[in-house]
């Protein structure tokens, strides 16, 4: 249990840091998050579009 504890002060201590692992962790998440909405919904959009011009 201890050991658990003193697992879980280290994680709180690192986000509560302004460069901890976490936070850039998080960030890189978000980042390809937002890179493949970007990649993938521009042409999705443009196919939407293309397709309800053809009615």
């Amino acid at each position: 249990m201890s050991n658990l504890q003193s697992k879980l002060e280290l994680w709180i201590n690192d986000v509560n840091q302004e460069d901890g692992i976490t936070l850039s962790l998080f960030a890189k998440i978000t980042d390809t998050m937002f890179s493949l909405i970007k990649w993938a919904g521009i042409p999705f959009v443009l196919y939407l579009l293309f397709e309800i011009a053809r009615w």
